[in-house]
This record gives C-alpha cells, sequence and structure tokens, in this order.
C-alpha cells in the first residue's frame, strides 16, 4: 500500500492536471491506496494481492472465469484497455495507471462541466448512477463516499476565490501618482491669426 506523501509525488508526476485532492479520494475509495488491487464487478469484496505477481494470477483466473474486473491503483476497468493501450501487467504500475485514470476522468470532465458528474462517470461510465444511494454501502452514494461537497454559496465571495478570479481588466486601479505634473503645450488643432502669448508672464508666473 502507498503511504500518502508516495501517492501524491506520483500523482504529482503522473497525472498532473487533475487537482492532487481529487486523485487522492479516488484512488482511497478504489483501491484503498494498493497498486495490486483488483475489483471484481458483482462482488463486493475486491482481492488485495501483495505483489505484480500474484496480481497477474489473478487477472487470468478472472479471464478464464468471464469476469469484469478493474485494476491498480485507480481501478482501470478492463473495457479501457484496448482503447488506451494497456494490459493489466502495465496497469500494475502505479504511474501507468495513474495516467490512464488522467485521461478518463479528463474526458468525463470535460463532457459533464461539473466534478459530481464526473466522478459519476468515472465510478458507471454516465453522469446518473454514482450520484446515486447505495444500500450495499451504508445508502451512500460514490460521489459522497469520494468526498465530494458542493462549494458554500456565499453571496460575497472567499478573498483566495476573488484573487484567484479576478481578471486583468477588472484589476484595482493603481493607486494616482503623487509625482508633480510638469507644464505641456497644447497647439491649437486648427491654425489661428495673431502671436502666441506666453500667459505665464501675464500671470506673473
Amino acid at each position: 500500500m502507498l503511504s500518502t506523501a508516495a501517492f501524491l509525488s506520483l500523482a504529482l508526476q503522473c497525472a498532473s492536471t487533475v487537482h492532487p485532492d481529487t486523485a487522492q479520494d479516488i484512488a482511497r475509495i478504489e483501491s484503498g491506496f494498493n497498486p495490486y488491487a483488483i475489483g471484481v464487478v458483482g462482488q463486493k469484496k475486491g482481492l488485495f494481492p501483495t505483489n505484480k505477481e500474484d496480481a497477474l494470477k489473478h487477472v487470468k483466473r478472472l479471464r478464464v472465469e468471464g469476469k469484469n474486473f478493474s485494476v491498480g491503483l485507480m481501478q482501470i476497468n478492463q473495457a479501457n484497455f484496448k482503447q488506451y493501450g494497456v494490459d493489466a501487467a502495465a496497469l500494475f504500475t502505479p504511474c501507468v495507471n495513474l495516467s490512464v485514470f488522467e485521461k478518463i476522468i479528463t474526458d468525463c470532465y470535460q463532457r459533464g462541466k461539473t466534478l459530481k458528474r464526473a466522478l459519476s462517470c468515472y465510478y458507471s461510465g454516465n453522469f446518473v448512477v454514482g450520484q446515486k444511494k447505495e444500500s450495499e454501502f451504508g445508502s451512500t452514494s460514490y460521489t459522497e463516499r469520494a468526498g465530494y461537497t458542493p462549494a458554500p454559496r456565499y453571496v460575497v465571495p472567499s478573498t483566495k476565490t476573488d484573487k484567484a478570479n479576478t481578471s486583468p481588466d477588472k484589476a484595482e486601479s493603481p493607486a494616482p501618482s503623487t509625482t508633480p505634473k510638469t507644464r505641456r503645450i497644447v497647439y491649437p488643432s486648427q491654425l489661428v491669426r495673431g502671436e502666441f502669448v506666453d500667459l505665464t508672464a501675464l500671470n506673473g508666473e
């Protein structure tokens, strides 16, 4: 089982476009941070080998039995193996597993537009099932088990959020300069008759 520090280090390297908090929460409920974990669809308890060799033996048996299964740190389902050009052996390598996870969750997020829908999509392949409460999991939904909580709806936003969302054109105007202005001559846009008069001399300046 990977330590939290080891997992976060890998997540930053191998799934850099996914927020580490999200990657960590998904790994926690998918595999318990076990890079050799195997989940079998329709079977409540997963398999938790302690090494790659044993994990591959289980995969071989599950294939013979015609089971639908997911493997590794982020539980990549066998239906995705061909699409992403990987096999079970490769997916028992944490970085490879995280890389495929990144592609899947990113696709879910881009299509679903919200994190909640993306989590459901990652879990079930659609935007609905993962939001439904499941009796076999203590009447909780996948999104709840992942620790998802909607952003608070404040009338006035957080200073941190406001700073992060401030665009250049809406940034505060700089403080006025205290440097004395120098005199400048403004010439008329049209020709005028007569001579220029030095007004400063007339005003005694």
